[in-house]
């Protein structure tokens, strides 16, 4: 590595991994939120040294193809962690909600963009039953739900299909919805796929093995008072839903 490419040394966390372990005092998701923070600097690390070395250039294919995979894992883990500490909060019901109105459009443009990479060979289809529609909402929650699901769409849905983002409003709730054409998910196994503690063994070949993506969003649901399910089909394909209430006005002042 060249001299002048220099990184600073991640600061020792301020959670120690080891201490978190050994305190069987704590209820289990204390220790899980003490895990989960002491990755983010070590991550935060990898993906800057990642980076910098993406910078540098002059890389041969094979280089360029592990340090591509370095960042790809890098951000995988750091995802993870970041749902295994919102998934702990919730769980614990320590989660600060901080509900205000926002617009439902921007918030789908904003996980569309944030996903930009993996949907880049993916059809999006956007269907919204009115531009104006407006949500009173904790935004940063919704936003990790929907961005669940929509990672979820792209892993398993066929090639050249579309993946189509809904939200409609109906008994005074705002209802989400994202449908992919891909395999049809079991109906045995409907109800516990939002379930971390009891996930489907037979799913966990074409999802993550951790299970917390489906479950946070369903507790973001829940802390909101809304609820989370799915249909799915092997000619209609798969949609997941999440129904938000929304007792305020829907749609923007003209």
């Amino acid at each position: 590595m060249s001299e002048s490419l220099k990184f600073a040394r991640p600061a020792r966390s301020t959670v120690d991994v080891k201490e978190a372990v050994l305190r069987p005092a704590e209820p289990r998701n204390s220790v899980l939120d003490g895990l989960a923070q002491a990755y983010k600097t070590p991550l935060t690390a990898i993906l800057a040294a990642s980076a910098g070395l993406s910078q540098m250039g002059k890389l041969s294919p094979a280089q360029a193809d592990l340090v591509a995979l370095i960042d790809e894992q890098a951000r995988l883990l750091s995802e993870l962690t970041t749902q295994l500490l919102t998934n702990a909060r919730l769980d614990a019901k320590e989660a600060e909600i901080h509900p205000k109105p926002v617009g439902v459009e921007p918030i789908i443009d904003d996980v569309v963009a944030s996903l930009r990479s993996r949907l880049e060979n993916r059809k999006i289809v956007i269907d919204l039953e009115d531009d104006s529609l407006m949500l009173c909402c904790d935004r940063q929650l919704i936003l990790m739900l929907l961005t669940q699901y929509v990672h979820n769409a792209c892993k398993h849905s066929m090639t050249g299909t579309a993946i189509t983002i809904r939200a409609v409003h109906a008994n005074s709730k705002v209802i989400f919805s994202v449908h992919n054409l891909g395999p049809a998910i079991p109906m045995a196994d409907r109800e516990c796929i939002f379930d971390h503690y009891s996930f489907p063994a037979s799913l966990a070949d074409r999802t993550s093995r951790t299970g917390f993506g489906l479950s946070v969003a369903k507790r973001i649901a829940s802390v909101h008072g809304g609820s989370v399910w799915l249909t799915s089909d092997e000619a209609e394909g798969t949609e997941f839903f999440a129904a938000i209430p929304s007792p305020m006005q829907t749609r923007r002042p003209l």
